[in-house]
């Protein structure tokens, strides 16, 4: 067995330097500066994951220019290009109130003059009553001017903070997309274990929620070994059936995210222990129902196992509590539970260490 596990890590190891290796070849032979996001990007055009952005970059030819680099992987919400479009939004962001700023401080300064032709006027008015009447008219004809003028100005700084506020809508949504890619499983479109990790704090420091809670966390066995014999492709076909039958297994209210290579979870309100056995057993039987075409093979599928662990939440529990529950139930379920389903009980927290999954994203 550990003869076994030493030969997987070894191969795995030396796909891993293969893979740089191809990587770093290709961005040398395409001219693209040896920056972090680039790697991030050639790596997802030759890993065969984006097909689009494969084409895109080929498309750019030899020598592309960084700014085309970057558009392509703002395109495609790469995660290392998250943090570029926070940048450009924010600087949008600033120029768009400095625009803003500076029209307000016109505006001010033409209350401001206006301002001071009224006291003019009514200072006038104060020392010389009998004024006559071509005087008068004239400064009334410099008030009106000066109103028109005001209003005018009024109409054009209501104006800007109209478009200002469409500006910052568009920014707004800006921020949520380069956002996107630090919480989403690029493969699966799922949550990944940050925005768990996030969902169970609101979920569990919730003053509000009295509801039961149940955390599922799920290993699919013969993902990895699908990826290996048969090509990522396969793999990753088999994975969008799984987040699409994921999607349908639990209530819209519920959550499910991909936690990492096989591992997902499911974060279930409302249920009770028994519940949520019959759901991990629901989605044990779907995954092992489905049938996963192979290359080459019209009449050759493979099939899939599902094995799961449960935890409940109870009083005061913190979300690392709550997930290495569920973790420690779904490690003992692997090694030996014939349901393939294990909840897990005070009497297996005290039986195991207290370890987190190794594959976790």
């Amino acid at each position: 067995m550990t003869r076994q596990a030493a030969a997987n890590t070894s191969r795995t190891q030396t796909k891993s330097t293969a893979i740089i290796l191809k990587v770093a070849q290709s961005m040398s032979q395409l001219g693209i500066a040896a920056l972090p996001r680039n790697y991030e990007l050639v790596y997802e055009a030759l890993s065969g994951r984006l097909p689009q952005l494969s084409r895109d970059l080929a498309a750019l030819g030899a020598t592309p220019k960084q700014d085309a680099l970057d558009e392509l992987g703002l395109k495609h919400h790469l995660i290392a290009h998250g943090a570029l479009a926070a940048d450009r939004a924010r600087a949008t962001a600033q120029e768009e109130l400095s625009d803003l700023a500076l029209q307000l401080r016109h505006s001010l300064a033409q209350r401001h003059a206006f301002r001071s032709q009224l006291d003019r006027f009514k200072d006038r008015l104060a020392c010389d009553p009998v004024a006559g009447l071509t005087e008068f008219a004239d400064d009334a004809a410099r008030l009106r001017d000066a109103a028109g003028l005001l209003m005018n100005e009024e109409q054009a700084f209501l104006t800007a903070l109209q478009s200002s506020a469409e500006r910052f809508a568009v920014l707004e949504g800006a921020f949520a997309e380069s956002r996107k890619p630090l919480t989403r499983d690029p493969v699966t479109g799922l949550p990944n274990r940050q925005a768990l990790n996030a969902r169970l704090k609101t979920l569990l420091e919730s003053e509000d929620e009295k509801e039961p809670v149940a955390l599922i966390v799920a290993s699919v066995e013969g993902l990895r070994g699908l990826a290996e014999q048969h090509g990522a492709a396969t793999a990753e076909k088999a994975l969008g059936k799984l987040s699409t039958l994921f999607r349908k297994s639990i209530k819209k209210s519920d959550f499910v995210a991909r936690v990492g290579g096989q591992e997902f979870a499911f974060l279930c309100s409302d249920v009770t222990e028994e519940n949520a056995q019959a759901i991990a057993q629901r989605i044990r039987q779907s995954v092992g129902a489905l049938r996963i075409a192979l290359p080459g093979r019209a009449f050759t599928a493979e099939t899939l196992s599902l094995a799961a662990g449960i935890a409940v939440a109870q009083p005061l529990a913190t979300p690392t509590d709550f997930m290495q529950q569920a973790e420690l139930a779904l490690s003992a379920a692997r090694s030996g539970s014939r349901s393939g389903v294990l909840v897990y009980s005070a009497e297996l927290g005290g039986r195991r260490p207290r370890t987190y999954s190794p594959h976790a994203a």
